[in-house]
């Protein structure tokens, strides 16, 4: 076995360093959830099963066209498994209200545009003519003011283009998923245990155009 004790400083270091910007994204997260706890929902970031469980909804063929708009990214786990997945960053549209969490996105990833704005006026800051092909969400829809939450679907419902893909997750692991418009099929809908605390991962199609 070599061992070379540049390379094992090497590796400390990326260690360190790693769990540094962990420590500080939890900072963040902890910060705003003091701030807003209504918005923020949850002191944990998604965990890798489960970012990579709502990014799994998204199949090969649709990553090829249109726009994949990210809902309430926090510090963007959900954001890398979009990545992992193939996403496209140049595709890749970030909605995030917080200004703090925001500016920490954009500097984690620089190739994604990323939005500081309520979720409700996404499209203001989307070119309407862009093809949406799924709206994937990290919103605490239970724990938002019943009118907000109304308000955002109702945004999702006008952005998302005809046949595009909704996917929420949520610490509800029993009953209906909050204010998804009656017309959205459900068409998956599976438990991650391995998330704190354990969630569910829900993914609606909305119906294509009538010719």
């Amino acid at each position: 076995m070599n061992w070379s004790p540049d390379k094992t400083e090497s590796r400390f270091n990326g260690f360190v360093g790693r769990n540094r910007m962990r420590v500080q994204r939890q900072y963040l997260i902890l910060k705003e959830l003091i701030r807003q706890p209504r918005v923020m929902g949850t002191l944990f970031p998604s965990s890798p099963a489960l970012a990579d469980e709502m990014a799994g909804a998204l199949s090969p063929g649709l990553l090829k066209s249109g726009i994949f708009v990210e809902l309430g990214a926090g510090t963007g786990p959900v954001t890398e498994g979009l990545l992992r997945r193939g996403v496209p960053p140049e595709r890749m549209v970030v909605v995030e209200k917080s200004p703090v969490l925001a500016e920490c996105l954009s500097k984690r990833f620089p190739s994604i545009n990323v939005i500081c704005c309520g979720a409700e006026e996404m499209r203001n800051h989307i070119n309407r003519n862009e093809k949406i092909t799924a709206i994937i969400s990290s919103l605490p829809f239970r724990s938002l003011p019943f009118d907000v939450g109304s308000a955002i679907m109702a945004e999702i419902d006008a952005a998302l283009s005809p046949g595009g893909l909704f996917v929420q997750f949520t610490y509800a692991l029993v009953g209906k998923m909050l204010h998804v418009p009656p017309t959205f099929k459900k068409v998956r809908s599976h438990f991650v245990l391995y998330n704190l605390p354990p969630a569910k991962v829900e993914v609606f199609r909305k119906p294509k155009a009538k010719s």
